[in-house]
């Protein structure tokens, strides 16, 4: 079994929605999908109950738990969980980042977002963590390549030691449209570019956390 947290310390980076995408998409690859929502906000656990399908199962916790949950997930034959994890709460970030194979960071490509990362980069470092940040939210690529910002983004973030994802998540309406009813975009428009996105950022991970 594999876990992935998905940890941003500053709110609105998109951590939800990304480790709903994700987990979804894992699903379709025909594993074995858990969520553990550790957010009090539990906007996962909103999602998952609005779905009509049985994959991914979702479980909420806190930190003190995850450690017992991650067990049991195991025991019950789980072979991928996305740890969701409550944005401003280090007790849950630093349980997430120990007991994770791996910790997604995502933020937004403007300047205040990646000064904001500073806090949970140190966090991954700290533990020792295999850790990646995903720029999410970004204007879309045009036809001339990935946008000014999000390349300016990537090397702002070079000061941070921790890689950059070659995937950009970029700002669009069919993540949000997707979850209304409970789906991901995989679902939603499995043709689409938002759905396209996913696919490329879970073949990179998934190549790193199952190889």
């Amino acid at each position: 079994m594999k876990a992935l947290g998905i940890i941003a310390q500053k709110g609105g980076a998109g951590k939800t929605t990304l480790g709903i995408h994700l987990a979804v998409r894992a699903g379709l690859a025909g594993l074995k999908v858990l969520v553990v929502d550790l957010d009090p906000q539990a906007s996962a656990t909103a999602w998952w109950q609005r779905r009509q399908e049985d994959s991914p199962a979702l479980v909420q916790a806190n930190a003190d738990a995850l450690q017992e949950v991650l067990k049991k997930a195991e025991e019950q034959g789980f072979q991928f969980v996305i740890i969701d994890t409550a944005p401003h709460s280090s007790l849950e970030a630093v349980a997430c980042a120990r007991l994770a194979d791996q910790v997604c960071i995502p933020t937004r490509p403007a300047i205040l977002d990646l000064d904001a990362i500073g806090t949970t980069t140190e966090l991954v470092a700290d533990v020792g963590v295999t850790a990646r940040v995903v720029l999410n939210a970004c204007p879309p690529a045009t036809r001339f390549g990935e946008p000014r910002i999000v390349t300016e983004a990537r090397q702002a973030l070079q000061s941070y030691g921790i890689p950059v994802s070659d995937v950009a998540i970029s700002q669009r309406a069919a993540f949000s449209h997707a979850l209304i009813d409970g789906r991901a975009v995989s679902e939603f428009d499995p043709k689409g570019k938002a759905a396209q996105e996913i696919e490329r950022l879970w073949l990179t991970l998934s190549k790193e956390l199952f190889q």
